[in-house]
C-alpha cells in the first residue's frame, strides 16, 4: 500500500479495503500499525525523522477520543524546536485537576486548562503556544526550556506578553519557579538550537554578548549580521550549525562562500572573529576561553571602525 500519512481502519474499510488486506500488508512489511486501527505505509515512516513520527502518533492518539496535546507534543505540533526533549509518549492535558497518568505510549497530565488556553491548529487541538512553552519550562531542564521558548518567540508564535500572562495562570502550578527563570532567559533573537545554547553558555560564564546585530564599515555600508557581538573588548563570535550551508553541494558550496566573504569584510573592519560548533557545545569550559582569547586579541587592536545595530530579523525561514 502506498500513501501518505495515517490511515484509519474505518477509513479503509469504507473506501472497500479489507481487514484482510490490512493483515496481509503488515505480514509483508508494507504498512505500520501506529496504534490499534491506525496505520501508516512503512516507506513513507522511513522518511519521518522523530518529532514527525512523534506527531503522526499523537494524531492518531487525538483520533481516538478528543484530547488537547500539551507539553512537546502541542510544541511540535506548532512546529517549535524541541532539541534533546523526550518523545516517547505524547503529551496531554486534560483540564482536570488529577493526578498525572501514564499508559502505553502516552501521558496524560491533570492540570485546570482554561477555554483561552487551547485551540486547533491543522486540525489538531492543542495548547497554546504560550501555554505549552509554560507547562515545558515547568516540566523539563532550563536549557530545554529555553531553547523551546526561543524557537517560539523567533517564529512568532507567541510573545512575551503572552508567556508572562501564561506564567500568571501557571502561577500554583508545580515547577512554576523554574519556569520563572526559564522565560526570563528566553529571547526573540536566537535563530537555533544552537545559538540558544550558546548563549546560556556565554551568559553563565558571566559573558554579555549583544545578539544578532547588523554590523556596518566607516561608510554605512552593510557587512553582514553576527550570532555574538562584544563591545570593549571587542569581538564577533558565530555558532556553525550542521543546517547553516544548505542541503546539496551546491547549496553547501554557495554558501560556505557567502559566509566567508561576510566574515572577511567584518575582520577587514576591525573585529576579531571566532566560531563554534555543536561540537564545542559539549565543552563549555573550551568554548569559553575561546571566548576570551578573541576578545584578548580585541583588546590589542584599535576600535573597530564602523557601526553596529540590532534591526529588525528576517522572517524565519524553517
Amino acid at each position: 500500500m502506498d500513501f501518505e500519512g495515517l490511515l484509519f481502519r474505518s477509513d479503509a474499510l469504507a473506501s472497500g479495503v479489507t481487514d484482510g488486506q490490512l493483515r496481509h500488508a503488515r505480514l509483508r512489511g508494507e504498512l505500520i500499525a501506529v496504534r490499534p486501527g491506525a496505520f501508516v505505509s512503512a516507506a513513507f515512516f522511513a522518511t519521518l525523522n522523530s518529532e514527525q513520527q512523534h506527531l503522526l502518533l499523537a494524531r492518531a492518539i487525538a483520533h481516538e477520543a478528543p484530547v488537547v496535546l500539551s507539553h512537546q507534543s502541542a510544541a511540535i505540533a506548532w512546529g517549535m524546536d524541541v532539541w534533546a526533549l523526550p518523545l516517547a509518549y505524547v503529551h496531554s492535558t486534560t483540564g482536570r485537576t488529577i493526578t498525572a497518568r501514564k499508559g502505553r505510549r502516552r501521558i496524560v497530565h491533570g492540570s485546570t486548562l482554561s477555554e483561552s488556553e487551547s485551540t486547533v491548529f491543522q486540525g489538531i487541538l492543542l495548547t497554546t503556544p504560550a501555554r505549552t512553552v509554560v507547562d515545558i519550562a515547568r516540566s523539563t531542564t532550563f536549557e530545554q526550556s529555553v531553547c523551546v521558548g526561543d524557537s517560539a518567540l523567533r517564529r512568532g508564535l507567541v510573545t512575551r506578553t503572552e508567556l508572562d500572562e501564561a506564567l500568571y495562570s501557571a502561577r500554583h502550578r508545580t515547577g512554576i519557579q523554574n519556569a520563572v527563570r526559564a522565560v526570563a532567559a528566553m529571547t526573540d533573537r536566537s535563530d537555533s538550537v544552537g545559538e540558544s545554547r550558546t548563549r546560556l553558555i556565554l551568559v553563565d560564564a558571566g559573558f554579555a554578548p549583544l545578539l544578532n546585530q547588523s554590523v556596518y564599515d566607516a561608510g554605512g555600508t552593510f557587512l553582514g549580521r553576527t550570532d555574538f557581538l562584544f563591545t570593549g573588548p571587542w569581538g564577533c563570535f558565530e555558532f556553525d550549525g550542521a543546517d547553516k550551508y544548505g542541503v546539496n553541494a551546491a547549496d553547501t558550496r554557495a554558501s560556505v562562500l557567502a559566509e566567508k566573504d561576510r566574515e572577511n569584510r567584518i575582520r577587514d573592519a576591525g573585529w576579531p572573529f571566532a566560531r563554534a560548533s555543536w561540537r564545542d557545545l559539549a565543552q563549555p569550559d573550551a568554548l569559553n576561553e575561546r571566548v576570551r582569547r578573541m576578545l584578548a586579541r580585541g583588546a590589542r587592536m584599535p576600535e573597530p571602525e564602523g557601526t553596529f545595530r540590532a534591526e529588525p530579523l528576517p522572517p524565519y525561514r524553517p
